[in-house]
């Protein structure tokens, strides 16, 4: 194995970026100007368990590249022998955690169905319709609970700021409000332009709140 050479910084983890043109070298904050190290090799993205277990056996350097609006990650520099090892363990793993992967997904998928029966009874009691109206809040709560838990959704019914009921109550309201009053209707009259801060849609969300109110107070009512 090959000994570090503190000059070429072969024991630091670094973020580096390629250089500019044919005549420039790698470069990093620290140091300026810098060489890859002799017996290193560039690690493509694409295999999270890979780069992850490269960068668990030691010294790397990251290789980002600026794009506009954000930073991207061209890869990983590290030992040849060190990227081989990750990739060996890699195949002789792959079985094991392809079996792990399908476990966890399956435990994810009942826990979400389990959030969303939870999240559609949270619904349901919120709206507390009168017996008549049984099916009909039955049917907005299985609605509303399976638009609002939507994973990667970034909905009301994923954010941890909230508790269930909160969560039910804002989002049940939002459902009725664009499905059971004059809301889009209105809205469309205006072209949608609308910013939140315009006086005309304070004033047609307002009247879409109380509309929800009546809505809810209607189906409440037993006689």
């Amino acid at each position: 194995m090959q000994m570090p050479n503190r000059q070429d910084h072969s024991d630091e983890i670094l973020w580096v970026y390629p250089p500019r043109t044919e005549s420039e070298n790698w470069w990093c904050h620290q140091y300026g100007n810098i060489e890859i190290p002799e017996g290193w090799e560039s690690l493509p993205p694409g295999d999270a368990f890979v780069t992850r277990q490269v960068k668990l056996m030691g010294p790397h350097w990251v290789a980002k590249k600026p794009a506009k609006g954000y930073t991207r990650t061209l890869g990983v520099w590290a030992p040849k022998e060190n990227i081989e090892a990750a990739k060996k363990l890699a195949e002789e793993t792959r079985g094991q955690r392809e079996a792990k992967r399908i476990i966890s997904q399956r435990q994810r998928e009942r826990q979400e169905a389990k959030y969303r029966e939870r999240f559609a009874e949270a619904v349901y009691e919120y709206l507390g319709f009168a017996s008549k109206y049984e099916e009909l809040a039955r049917d907005i709560a299985e609605a509303v609970a399976a638009r609002a838990t939507e994973v990667g959704s970034e909905r009301v019914g994923r954010t941890r700021k909230l508790s269930l009921e909160e969560k039910a109550m804002l989002a049940a309201r939002a459902h009725i409000r664009h499905n059971y009053t004059p809301y889009e209707d209105q809205l469309l009259e205006f072209g949608f332009d609308l910013e939140p801060g315009d006086f005309l849609y304070r004033d047609v969300k307002s009247e879409a709140q109380e509309a929800v109110d009546e809505f809810l107070s209607r189906h409440r009512e037993e006689s």
